[in-house]
């Protein structure tokens, strides 16, 4: 078993967004805006062969819209990821590595202004400004867990860059592991333990 403590900064968050992004998203992106484009590309057909008609105008601007919203939306969410990130409190890791699984401890460290109370409803997550009048039923308390990975029984996709050692789990999660967290004892012994995944 080996253990290792880490955090995450928010431009080794950023870069491994963009490459979760390039890895998942952009391939099924590029497909969409080839079938977006087609779909365009017969709107403006229409247009000039019946340029009184409404069928090309409404293609040809639901097609441009469906193209620029989906490209814009990866911007927009990562915006919100960081804001997100940073307004939160920071986070501490430890990471034990098995033969059969990977373990991820997150530690919460609050600082040092008053708590919100929260509650969390199909609607969102929204602030309370009297936490007294709520009933007991009501009130969550999000406590951070254990992540349990099973070497074998999960889909997990390593990668390692110059500066850390990346986990995509089932292509919606990702776990950074950046190298000045580490010893070089420990990033041979992670470089190996990835090869075996």
């Amino acid at each position: 078993m080996t253990q290792i403590s880490y955090n995450n900064t928010i431009a080794e968050i950023k870069y491994v967004y963009n490459i979760f992004q390039r890895k998942y998203a952009f391939p099924r992106m590029i497909f969409m805006s080839v079938l977006l484009l087609i779909t365009l590309i017969l709107g403006i057909d229409f247009i000039i062969k019946n340029p009184s008609g409404y069928a090309g105008y409404i293609l040809t601007a639901v097609s441009s819209g469906l193209i620029i919203s989906m490209w814009l939306r990866p911007i927009s969410v990562q915006k919100k990821l960081i804001n997100t990130i940073e307004e939160l409190c920071s986070e501490e890791y430890v990471a034990r590595f098995y033969e059969d699984r990977i373990e991820i401890d997150t530690e919460v460290i609050l600082t040092d202004e008053e708590p919100e109370t929260v509650v969390i409803s199909s609607h969102g997550v929204s602030t309370v400004e009297n936490p007294e009048v709520l009933e007991e039923a009501e009130k969550k308390l999000i406590q951070p867990e254990t992540s349990v990975y099973r070497i074998g029984t999960e889909t997990l996709f390593p990668l390692e860059t110059k500066e850390m050692f990346c986990l995509f789990v089932n292509k919606s999660l990702f776990h950074i592991f950046p190298k000045r967290c580490l010893s070089e004892e420990q990033t041979a012994l992670l470089r190996e333990y990835f090869k075996k995944i």
